[in-house]
């Protein structure tokens, strides 16, 4: 997603957010200060940097990891300038740099920081929905557009060859291939048990359409090539498996 298509995102789905680029005497200070606007996410939760230092536990947007920071209010040279909010880096030194845009927001019940400057591989409104208060995510569930709009798009696919799939599905007999799997598929109308058939090494990344690439897998182990962590554990797990035969 673009800067602009997370920033959309995160106005439509909390109440409130700040943004600020980092300057260099943030880092060089180590000593983040956060602008009005960020400012006033903490006050929504009553945390006053003025009555005493306290540490803050934030979550990073899209992710399970949390950050711990100081805020605290410190005071500044020359005459009648009024003390300043601050966050000690503590969890975030290594999360910001001179000139990222780090932005700060809440879901009524969490604060949360991102940075935008950060490139993400993450599924982000997947990410994000996980997150939030499941308050927050009716009240957007509730609002959608029950009637979407119909978009074409074109996909593209790769034929299948019909010998190759009812090859491997025999030589599985209809059973997964993966390692310790033991599912027990469900009946189809012509009498088979039910098994997908997934190309160890994708065709869009030059995997062959072959016997030596190509593997039954039961929904769940399927979908699980396409997503788990150890995703690139499981190929290999099938590659060796293939190898054997």
């Amino acid at each position: 997603m673009t800067r602009n298509e997370i920033l959309n995102l995160v106005e439509t789905t909390f109440p409130d957010y700040g943004i600020k680029t980092v300057s260099a005497t943030d880092v060089n200070k180590s000593a983040y200060v956060p602008n009005m606007k960020q400012k006033e996410i903490f006050e929504y939760f009553n945390i006053d940097p003025m009555d005493r230092r306290q540490n803050i536990q934030i979550k990073e947007l899209f992710t399970n990891r949390t950050l711990t920071i100081s805020y605290y209010a410190t005071l500044r040279e020359g005459a009648n300038r009024s003390p300043e909010p601050r966050m000690g880096l503590q969890d975030l030194i290594s999360y910001l740099a001179t000139g990222d845009e780090i932005l700060f927001t809440h879901d009524n019940q969490n604060i949360f920081i991102y940075n935008l400057s950060r490139s993400t591989d993450y599924e982000i409104e997947e990410n994000i929905d996980s997150q939030i208060d499941i308050n927050l995510l009716r009240n957007r569930a509730s609002n959608i557009n029950p009637h979407p709009n119909q978009v074409s798009q074109t996909i593209t696919t790769y034929p299948r060859n019909n010998t190759l799939k009812n090859y491997v599905k025999r030589r599985s007999n209809n059973s997964c291939e993966m390692l310790n799997c033991n599912y027990q598929g469900f009946q189809k109308l012509n009498g088979e048990a039910y098994i997908e058939i997934h190309h160890v090494i994708p065709l869009s990344e030059g995997g062959e359409d072959s016997i030596d690439n190509t593997v039954a897998l039961c929904p769940n182990c399927h979908r699980a090539m396409h997503y788990a962590v150890n995703k690139e554990e499981m190929k290999q797990t099938l590659l060796n498996y293939l190898r054997s035969l």
